[in-house]
């Protein structure tokens, strides 16, 4: 249990999930006859709205190795994450599959624990057109909910659909009216993944013979194992006895009286 070392990377794959999903967004700039003038593809990256805009304010100067930020651009946080009792799956079920480099063990790992893990999405723009392109390009995928397929556990492949789910919107136009001042809207999106989080994983070997000894009398089941008389034996290999768990393969059954 404690003290015990183990790190399936199960958080940093839920914030890399959340991230990817809006990595592919743009925004375009057209004149006065609705033709496409530029395409600007939308950077996106971790960490709080208010750093980006701390560089935002900064005044670009190419001698001195400053630049300043360039908009429009999104940023998302990790800020919470709690326990959800709702989605408790049955303590003690396994999960197994063939060990990456042994193929005479399995790999086993215990039922996850379920956690919402709460995101923010900071979506800043200097005018309002752009805002609103990116915002049609993502809100109505959420309803509330955005399903997406997560490979949660390698080594034991399992794959499960994480529901996305949209919580609220907020705007905020930081311009102040000074002329100095780059103008920042700013769209701040809350979400909830629901996910889970894995134990330890554990090598166990595979059975590959079953053997079964039966007796005339219960009552012998009292007896020291070598007063025993026994009636019969069953042994039972597969066949054959090199085969994986992937391989064509039957069965050979000892019947011995």
């Amino acid at each position: 249990m404690f003290g015990t070392y183990f790190y399936n990377k199960n958080i940093r794959n839920i914030v890399i999930l959340f991230g990817t999903v809006f990595n592919d967004i743009s925004v375009r700039r057209t004149d006065a006859a609705n033709v496409v003038q530029e395409e600007i593809k939308v950077p996106i990256a971790y960490g709080p709205a208010e750093k980006f805009l701390v560089r935002l304010r900064e005044v670009t100067d190419i001698s001195k190795g400053k630049v300043g930020l360039t908009l429009p651009r999104m940023s998302f946080e990790f800020s919470a994450i709690n326990y959800d009792s709702t989605r408790k799956l049955v303590t003690g079920k396994q999960f197994k599959a063939i060990h990456a480099s042994d193929t005479t063990k399995l790999t086993r790992v215990y039922t996850p624990t379920p956690y919402n893990f709460d995101f923010t999405l900071s979506i800043m723009v200097k005018n309002s057109d752009d805002g609103t392109q990116i915002l049609e390009q993502i809100l109505p995928y959420f309803t509330p909910a955005y399903q997406v397929t997560m490979n949660e556990m390698s080594t034991v492949g399992i794959k499960r659909d994480i529901p996305i789910i949209f919580t609220g919107l907020s705007t905020e136009d930081t311009y102040e009216g000074d002329f100095l001042t780059r103008r920042a809207l700013i769209h701040t999106l809350t979400f909830t993944v629901q996910a889970f989080l894995y134990g330890p994983t554990e090598d166990i070997k595979i059975i590959k013979e079953v053997d079964i000894a039966k007796y005339d009398q219960t009552s012998q089941s009292a007896l020291a194992a070598a007063q025993r008389v026994k009636a019969s034996n069953t042994d039972i290999k597969p066949d054959p006895l090199s085969s994986d768990a992937d391989d064509a393969y039957g069965y050979t059954t000892t019947y011995t009286e």
